[in-house]
């Protein structure tokens, strides 16, 4: 470990995932103000699905990741800021190791820049997963099944979730650039800071808040610095219309999370409890101390892997006739029989399945829709629908959407009127090959013997040498005294708490400052409600407006299914984590990241406080 040499040093994060994109004026604003001694970008996420390592595919094109790797290099090179990129094209697999380290090399060649880099793999073994299995080392992480010997076998790949670890001895070289696989999120932020001699709950949270760049700005941003001491750290938007309040800092801990004061991670877990955040004199950067770093008994990595489930066709179409649209559910199962007698395998077969989401009907929520037994006189005027065809082949895949797509277009219904056609294509040719589809197999966690996860992790040490010498530092990369003067001006909107009626009930929409929802990993679905007063949070509190019957009424979901019910104090929020109905990025998905399923939340209704607590 090294010692803080200053009293305090910066950390540059240009965007939540890189290739998402950022402006390069304040990308140049923020290094020329900030002077950050690194910059370090996350660009792994499970949300897109498992297709990432199942196709072998990057989460952006190779173009935006070109893009924002430019301006970080050039910094690198010219500015001596060193660069820490994890989870390598999404999904951090050791192919995409080595394709970003080319983009990288590609860039350099043409700058006529010299790195020295580190690179670091992470996909593992299954021999090596399995002789933990059999020592009853492998453990469900959240609810997914106990891991199998046949799950590893169907596994196309899998990679582990390294920690800290591996960054900390990748730094111990000086390296320009570190460049690694799947690792949790928040640990380059926390190596580097560790490496500085950083406590190590200041160093774990400050990369669970800044792995996502300025999404705890308001309004949400891309650019984010830390200002990191020993005990604490500021957090500072770089665009001037952004700012941080301890709200929006404290609320973004909920953010994909299954609970928000305990925050588990490879070799221990983010305690918050005591956690403290102060808005400072600027009036938009907040400065965050009291989280703990508790260190675990057993040292767990999560291993992440997918199989492939066959090959999908899809169609699109929609139907405006409302005689037809009132018996839809039955007409569908019309079609759906017709087909089955083609095709006799079709949802007999696990590997033949056939889903149908009808838009405007329930497609979004499914069966956590509260109101999918809706009455006639809630009808649609129009729907859309989206056949999804599952099979071993793409041939068969076709074949069967092709029937069932025709079935739907010509199949007679209860006094029909109009006999030339049921359903409006807007594609041509009207189904669509969308590729294999995969399931998350492997989602699980392996315990390791302290020290183990350096070979788990290699890290390997080379370096990229640009034919040529540099002549001069391009303009492009100067932020002029005037800018930075006019920028230092630019002021945030004004943020002002919602004005909420104490003497009357109101709904949730009208009280709340944020309502969302999102993915806590492939099997957990997670509903935040946040608010901007002490006076608003407390009241729904004391309504007691929130409870498991409210949840599993609404949802229509068991008591089981609800991992996590809490209220939250240091962010003025409540939240709760339930199963996923379905397996994220699956056969059937709805809503691949989560994000459309909070909208029952929005008409709970909140008593007005008793008059005793307004004396």
């Amino acid at each position: 470990m090294g010692s803080l040499a200053q009293s305090d040093f910066t950390i540059l994060t240009p965007c939540a995932i890189l290739g998402y994109g950022f402006r390069s004026d304040h990308f140049w604003l923020g290094v020329d103000k900030y002077r950050p001694s690194a910059i370090i970008v996350d660009a792994g996420s499970t949300d897109g699905g498992p297709y990432k390592l199942g196709l072998n595919k990057m989460t952006c094109g190779r173009e935006s990741y070109i893009r924002d790797l430019r301006p970080m290099l050039q910094a690198c090179y010219y500015r001596k800021v060193k660069v820490l990129i994890s989870s390598a094209g999404g999904d951090g697999s050791n192919a995409h190791v080595a394709e970003m380290l080319e983009i990288i090399r590609e860039i350099a060649t043409t700058e006529k820049f010299t790195f020295k880099v580190a690179t670091i793999t992470t996909d593992l073994d299954h021999e090596t997963i399995k002789a933990k299995l059999k020592k009853a080392q492998i453990h469900p992480c959240g609810p997914v099944p106990d891991l199998t010997i046949n799950d590893i076998d169907n596994a196309i790949e899998i990679v582990g979730q390294m920690g800290a670890e591996p960054f900390l001895s990748a730094l111990q070289n000086d390296p320009d650039i570190i460049l690694s696989g799947r690792s949790y999120d928040p640990a380059p932020f926390a190596a580097f800071c560790l490496h500085q001699g950083v406590d190590p709950g200041v160093a774990w949270y400050l990369g669970k808040i800044m792995e996502c760049g300025a999404f705890c700005a308001l309004p949400k941003g891309r650019i984010m610095v830390g200002r990191v001491r020993q005990s604490s750290f500021d957090l500072t938007p770089v665009s001037p219309f952004e700012r941080c309040t301890p709200v929006s800092v404290a609320a973004h801990t909920l953010y994909e999370k299954t609970r928000p004061d305990r925050l588990p991670g490879p070799g221990g877990v983010l305690n918050l409890d005591r956690v403290h955040y102060e808005a400072l004199e600027d009036g938009r950067t907040v400065r965050v101390s009291g989280a703990r770093f508790e260190p675990s008994v057993t040292y767990q990595v999560k291993l992440e892997g997918v199989e492939k489930l066959g090959h999908r066709t899809i169609f699109i179409g929609g139907i405006r006739d409302p005689i037809l649209i009132s018996q839809i559910d039955e007409f569908l199962e019309t079609a759906r029989a017709y087909t089955r007698k083609l095709f006799p395998e079709l949802d007999r077969d696990p590997s033949c399945q056939l889903k149908f989401q009808v838009y405007g009907k329930n497609a979004v929520m499914g069966p956590l829709e509260p109101n999918n037994h809706q009455a006639p006189a809630a009808v649609p005027y129009e729907v859309g629908i989206l056949g999804e065809v599952v099979a071993p082949t793409q041939e068969k895949s076709h074949a069967v959407a092709n029937n069932v797509r025709a079935s739907i277009l010509h199949m007679p219904y209860r006094n029909q009127m109009a006999t030339a056609g049921n359903f409006a294509s807007p594609l041509s040719p009207h189904e669509q090959d969308a590729g294999a589809v995969f399931r998350w197999n492997v989602y699980h966690l392996m315990d390791l013997q302290r020290g183990e996860e350096l070979a788990l992790f290699p890290v390997t040490h080379l370096t990229i040498a640009g034919s040529g010498s540099v002549v001069s530092e391009p303009e492009s990369t100067h932020y002029s005294a005037e800018e930075l003067e006019e920028f230092v001006k630019g002021r945030p909107e004004p943020v002002l708490p919602k004005a909420v009626p104490s003497d009357e009930a109101v709904r949730m929409m009208d009280i709340a400052k944020i309502v969302r929802s999102k993915n806590a990993g492939p099997f957990e679905l997670t509903l935040d409600i946040m608010f901007d007063s002490w006076e608003a949070y407390q009241r729904v509190k004391e309504a007691n407006v929130l409870t498991n019957d409210v949840i599993c009424k609404l949802y229509r979901v068991q008591d089981d299914d609800i991992l996590t019910n809490m209220y939250f104090d240091p962010a003025m929020a409540w939240k709760t984590t339930i199963r996923r109905p379905w397996e994220q990025g699956s056969i059937g998905e709805r809503d691949t990241l989560g994000t459309q399923q909070y909208a029952p939340l929005l008409y709970i209704m909140v008593p007005p406080r008793d008059k005793t607590q307004l004396e």
